[in-house]
C-alpha cells in the first residue's frame, strides 16, 4: 500500500508541475479537485469507523 501511495504522490507532483508551468488556470483547477478527493476520502473514513 505505501508503494501505491508514494506512486500516486509522484504522478500527482509531475501533473502539478507541468499545469504550473504551462497553464496556471488547469493548475488551479487540479488543485481545488484534489482539495474536493481528500475531502471526500476523509468524509468515507470518518464513515467507516462507524459502520
Amino acid at each position: 500500500m505505501h508503494e501505491l501511495i508514494e506512486k500516486i504522490k509522484e504522478e500527482i507532483e509531475i501533473t502539478l508541475n507541468y499545469y504550473k508551468e504551462s497553464d496556471p488556470v488547469a493548475h488551479e483547477g487540479e488543485i481545488l479537485g484534489l482539495q474536493e478527493a481528500l475531502d471526500i476520502i476523509h468524509d468515507q473514513y470518518e464513515i467507516s469507523k462507524y459502520t
